[in-house]
């Protein structure tokens, strides 16, 4: 009796298969303790109940060992996924520590740039503001000499007026002289004296201004020299006809002009040389 006492009624196989899994467990200490722990109260619970153990109650005491075992795995298993997060955690967020400061270097380039454009944008509407100052100016003397250029131009006209009035009355005063010789002389039937024609008026004087570009006897046409210098027809194709001039007072040398009419036109003329355009 006291053999069977001493030793439990339970299959050897299943004690080993017991004692296998109690050592296959983690090595952690906590867990190994607690495993520990689980077997000595099953080893005290069996001495102190006896040694005879009823087998349903040692299948179900290693069904919760078992529960206890896959407990454990899955602790151990989330334990392990919240490290793998954590770390993908802290790589995630040196990343966007790396991200952000990427960012601010980047923010702070865009505002020096910023800067530099307003400074540059600055500067040109300072310019431009000085160049539309000088436009101004210079638009108000253009239109200063357009007003001197518009008077002169109807002193001009005034003047070509003028000088075909007179032309026109020296004309009929001629054609009147000659119809009047001719009748004396058919009364008379002698031959009348030679009709001394009446000299040409002497050319008007224009007001001259520094401004009006002087005429050049060179090159201006016989149109112009009668429009602006108020010549008589015969002494604008005789100016034309003598050219080339070196000097103004060539005019006079060559006895193209009386000196009395070069006088009122020498401040307006120049005797620049032609110039002469090469043939392409």
């Amino acid at each position: 009796m006291s053999k069977g006492l001493n030793q439990p009624h339970c299959p050897p196989d299943e004690k080993s298969l017991w004692r296998r899994r109690t050592t296959d467990e983690p090595s952690g200490r906590g867990r190994r303790y607690g495993i520990r722990g689980v077997s000595l109260l099953c080893c005290a619970g069996l001495f102190l109940g006896g040694c005879v153990v009823p087998k349903g109650k040692y299948e179900t005491t290693v069904a919760a060992l078992e529960v206890t075992k896959t407990e454990l795995k899955k602790r151990r298993m989330q334990y392990e996924a919240l490290e793998e997060e954590n770390e993908k955690l802290l790589a995630d967020h040196e990343k966007a520590a790396f991200d952000l400061e990427m960012l601010s270097d980047e923010i702070e380039q865009i505002k020096e740039s910023q800067r530099s454009e307003r400074d540059a944008l600055a500067a040109r509407e300072t310019q431009l503001q000085s160049d539309r100052a000088a436009l101004a100016s210079k638009l108000r003397e253009m239109q200063h000499v357009f007003q001197q250029l518009k008077s002169q131009n109807r002193t001009l006209r005034d003047a070509v007026r003028r000088y075909e009035k007179n032309l026109q009355e020296a004309r009929h005063a001629i054609a009147k002289n000659s119809t009047q010789a001719s009748r004396a002389s058919k009364q008379t039937a002698v031959e009348p004296p030679p009709v001394a024609s009446k000299p040409p008026p002497p050319p008007v004087a224009v007001p001259f201004n520094e401004t009006v570009t002087p005429v050049n006897i060179n090159t201006a046409s016989a149109n112009d020299l009668e429009l602006f210098l108020g010549l008589t027809k015969d002494e604008a194709d005789k100016v034309v006809l003598n050219r080339p001039y070196r000097l103004r007072g060539e005019l006079v040398s060559k006895q193209v002009v009386p000196k009395a009419t070069f006088d009122v036109i020498k401040d307006r003329i120049t005797a620049a040389p032609a110039i002469s355009r090469p043939d392409n």
